[in-house]
């Protein structure tokens, strides 16, 4: 039996577009993407980032090689691969986007320039958000705890070390300083920033003069350290290292503050002192520490948050830190460094 053979049906008008619609798809992607790197090399040309442009375009090269291989059986983090921009010197927190990170890329050719911090009326101010924060207790520098690693102790706390460098700055270098040592934690310690900030901007009030605000804490080592570890011998004494933290205030979730810092002069100012106390030690600074949060640094364009020290660290290691935190400050103002250091550290309470 012969097999009929089935007619040929005429294709619809509708079938004919779209089968030249998809012939089309792929010269149409390609013509886009020329398009698309044409005017990311046109941006380049006229002085753009080739970082910001690589990743505006998806490109996968733009990543560090073993990122991938760094997190193979950590699938619960292939959920969010590193930033492929690398800041030097500095660990930039997860949630900090990768336009700030250009931007602190950027200040490594910020042109230096004197700090103004001459005068007799003040120019800096010293605080502490954590004002009870505790060190190491060894031997002759024990105290009493109010929780742990924490003292109310002004003479044990952090707050000796706000004032052996508010002392220093003032005595050895001749710059006028305040340091207020008022307690922000109580009621509660998560919200001690909504109440420094308050100290901070009625002391700008009433002295206008103040372009310089630091903020002194000790930073965790871990939850209970055992013997004081961590630090290194400069001239011949045990010294403790120290970082600066530097607020972008973009927020945890990304909304960010209604005012935000200045972070690239804050951050340039963090940088230029960090690489000053290096050339000292390249052992005394960690990388400067870039976070989502604000941490008051709107306030002025020369905010420090110092963290001196841990608490593996003693509060003696911590206070020989803050001789040469007061050095590289003096030295970025132009002060004369050659004046003698104070031979003791009156603490002067301020309430």
């Amino acid at each position: 039996m012969r097999e009929r053979k089935r007619p040929i049906r005429a294709e619809t008008r509708e079938v004919q577009i779209w089968k030249r619609t998809a012939a089309a798809i792929p010269l149409a992607g390609f013509l886009l993407a020329v398009a698309l790197f044409a005017a990311s090399a046109a941006r380049v040309a006229e002085g753009g980032s080739v970082e910001a442009e690589l990743l505006s375009l998806g490109f996968p090269l733009a990543y560090p090689g073993n990122a991938r291989k760094d997190m193979e059986g950590q699938a619960e983090e292939l959920q969010e691969l590193p930033s492929p921009i690398l800041v030097p010197q500095t660990d930039v927190d997860t949630g900090v986007s990768d336009s700030v990170r250009i931007e602190l890329l950027q200040v490594e050719n910020t042109p230096e320039s004197l700090i103004d911090l001459s005068g007799e009326a003040p120019r800096i101010l010293i605080y502490h958000t954590h004002a009870t924060e505790a060190y190491f207790p060894i031997p002759g520098e024990e105290y009493e705890e109010t929780s742990a690693w924490r003292t109310a102790d002004a003479a044990r706390s952090v707050i000796a070390v706000g004032e052996r460098l508010a002392s220093l700055l003032r005595d050895r270098y001749g710059i006028s300083v305040i340091h207020d040592t008022t307690n922000h934690e109580p009621p509660k310690l998560s919200t001690a920033y909504s109440r420094s900030v308050k100290t901070m901007e009625q002391y700008k009030e009433e002295y206008p003069s103040i372009t310089m605000f630091i903020d002194v804490h000790r930073d965790a080592y871990g939850s209970d350290p055992q013997e004081k570890k961590d630090f290194l011998t400069v001239d011949g004494k045990e010294v403790a290292r120290m970082m600066f933290v530097v607020g972008t205030g973009e927020g945890a979730t990304g909304t960010g503050f209604g005012e935000k810092p200045d972070f690239t002069a804050n951050y340039a100012l963090a940088k230029r002192l960090t690489e000053y106390l290096l050339n000292i030690d390249g052992e005394l600074m960690r990388n400067i520490r870039v976070k989502t949060g604000r941490y008051n640094q709107h306030v002025s364009n020369q905010c420090l948050l110092v963290e001196v020290g841990h608490n593996a660290n003693t509060l003696t290691q911590a206070l020989n830190a803050v001789d040469y935190l007061a050095e590289a400050i003096a030295t970025a103002a132009g002060a004369e460094t050659s004046l003698p250091a104070p031979e003791k550290t009156p603490l002067l309470l301020i309430p």
